[in-house]
């Protein structure tokens, strides 16, 4: 998949048929449908994507800024998963806010000369003070005889899909339902960096994860599957929370891979978690931890024979 961060004309766009437009954060259902089409799929390869950098509301009202489900590396990843042929991410800063919306639109014009269809989500707006909206996206697809594709929401449970229920649903826990909205296991995206090595002194060593993903669960112990760069998979326990039996402080992700020995530091791996096992505690002492840990790994490795969520 190529990548851009402008759109230069002489970089982009060329030979693109098809635009989606939109922050697309978590690349749920909706998004695919957006992106990929319906009944009349949108080519990936001949696709490029549309998005920014840095979340709107980082810039314009920060307290605001929802928690990333889907970092940038993230959402370039199930992009690329998707077989999408380009994706610009705009950086976002206070001159792009105070564009209008037909400054925009001409920009889009120079860069995607051979347009054949564009593709929004329903509630799409764009430009200063979001002062862009859907009619005239489609006045300015009819002038250039570019089909605009503005489906209907896609439902789950008989409510409008959207990032801010699946954040929701994440961080009440409720993985199973933020899976089905999501159409895939609710994974964060990170590179592995050097731990405190507690872990490997018990007898579990872990992966410790670095992510631009915000969107966390509550914190606990987690049945899941490590996916590494070699496409190789494990199944894992993925610990979230302090680590309170070493009088830990910071919120960490870690993962003990089962059936894994090796070296990941410096890897970008995906986390899937598939399903809460039991909260953080504070045990004893690390003997009692590393008990606790091995039945752990039974009850995770007796999710091996059931279906994912």
């Amino acid at each position: 998949m190529n990548l851009a961060d402008s759109l230069d004309p002489s970089s982009v766009g060329k030979s693109t048929q098809h635009l989606a437009l939109g922050f697309f954060d978590g690349l749920h259902l909706g998004h695919q449908r957006v992106i990929l089409g319906g009944k009349i799929p949108h080519p990936p390869a001949a696709t490029a994507v549309l998005t920014f950098r840095d979340h709107p509301l980082s810039i314009l009202h920060p307290e605001r800024h929802p928690a990333l489900i889907t970092g940038l590396p993230h959402k370039i990843r199930v992009l690329e998963r998707w077989g999408i042929g380009l994706t610009i991410a705009l950086p976002f800063d206070q001159s792009r806010s105070q564009q209008e919306p037909p400054a925009f639109l001409a920009e889009l014009a120079a860069a995607f000369p051979v347009l054949k269809t564009v593709s929004v989500g329903p509630n799409w707006r764009f430009g200063k003070n979001r002062s862009g909206d859907v009619e005239l996206l489609a006045r300015w697809c009819a002038d250039r005889k570019i089909i605009l594709d503005n489906p209907d929401p896609v439902l789950h449970a008989g409510c409008r899909i959207s990032s801010s229920r699946i954040r929701e649903a994440i961080q009440k826990g409720n993985l199973e339902e933020a899976s089905s909205m999501l159409g895939r296991p609710f994974t964060l995206l990170g590179r592995v960096i050097t731990g405190d090595g507690r872990g490997k002194e018990i007898g579990f060593p872990t992966a410790n994860l670095k992510t631009e993903d915000e969107c966390l669960p509550p914190d606990g112990v987690f049945a899941g599957r490590a996916l590494l760069p070699e496409k190789k998979t494990y199944m894992a326990a993925i610990n979230l929370g302090t680590r309170p039996t070493f009088n830990g402080q910071d919120r960490r992700i870690e993962a003990h891979l089962i059936g894994y020995s090796g070296d990941l530091t410096g890897d970008e791996i995906d986390l899937e978690f598939h399903r809460f096992i039991r909260p953080e505690k504070k045990f004893h002492d690390a003997q009692s931890l590393s008990a606790q840990i091995k039945s752990d790994l039974t009850t995770i490795s007796g999710e091996r024979k059931r279906p994912l969520s």
